[in-house]
């Protein structure tokens, strides 16, 4: 549940205007078809530029403060916890934002990846919602809204661990709004802590986890019920929906779990599938 007291007195800081400018300046384009973002893998000196300005964030605005709320992982080789806990309200929107970072990971460039990519896809999206709710606002106003009954939209950025161990970290950043559904943004970020690589369905599969993950998938789809499997598409190819952009994570078991996108599968009522491949 959001809380929301408070917000009356908190503003959202300049600096991140600027962040997030120079982040859509970069040219970032769109991830998959459904919308998400493709973010760029790039570190250097773009990488040492934004993250002396996040850092500057930091020291510039209370409200960027870092959250006490760390998460120790086995062995203490690897965190994800809190580095910017934020929340801010103004006539269109409030904001409530927990970003994550990794550390500890031994693998300097993974960190700094990793963390660089999180923190552009976040102030992306994070313009683009401000762009919707004023235009949302906007809209409201044209068509003889009071101003005084408009609720605000509702931005929320948060994360969740999915897997932790010695050799692999899974986790999700998710960012969703309440009026628009259709533009919320889900990044899996699933590493491999010896080889400081991020994991593919390939990496774990073989070269036939096409046929391998969509045979997973077609069997627990054969186990619905009825009411269920009319949820689907009638000419789904469950095959063309496994590609090396296919999202996944590893839950607690350190089994592969396919999330497949709403309206990629089955009627958006269905919302977002998720298979547990065998």
């Amino acid at each position: 549940m959001i809380d929301r007291k408070g917000y009356e007195q908190m503003q959202i800081p300049k600096e991140l205007d600027e962040v997030v400018q120079e982040a859509i300046n970069e040219g970032l384009t769109r991830r998959r078809k459904h919308g998400a973002l493709f973010i760029l893998k790039r570190t250097g000196s773009i990488a040492a530029v934004l993250m002396l300005c996040l850092v500057t964030m930091l020291n510039v605005s209370p409200v960027f403060a870092s959250a006490a709320c760390e998460l120790p992982v086995v062995g203490g080789l690897c965190r994800v916890f809190v580095f910017r806990e934020y929340h801010a309200q103004d006539e269109i929107k409030y904001i409530d934002a927990r970003i994550p970072q990794i550390e500890n990971t031994g693998k300097t460039e993974l960190e700094t990846r990793v963390n660089l990519e999180i923190q552009k896809a976040i102030s992306v999206c994070l313009a683009e919602s401000e762009t919707r709710a004023k235009d949302y606002y906007d809209a409201f106003l044209l068509t003889g809204g009071n101003p005084e009954e408009f609720v605000p939209l509702g931005i929320t950025v948060d994360y969740e661990i999915k897997h932790i161990s010695p050799q692999y970290v899974s986790f999700l950043v998710l960012q969703y709004e309440t009026a628009f559904s259709a533009y919320n943004h889900y990044f899996y970020y699933n590493l491999d802590l010896n080889s400081g690589r991020s994991i593919t369905l390939q990496d774990w599969f073989g070269n036939d986890y096409r046929r391998i993950v969509a045979d997973s998938i077609e069997k627990t789809i054969m186990g619905w019920s009825e009411e269920q499997r009319s949820m689907l598409w009638d000419d789904l190819s469950v095959i063309d929906l496994i590609s090396e952009n296919t999202d996944f994570y590893l839950d607690q078991d350190g089994r592969v779990v396919v999330v497949i996108g709403q309206y990629e599968a089955a009627y958006g009522a269905a919302g977002r599938l998720e298979f547990i491949i065998e």
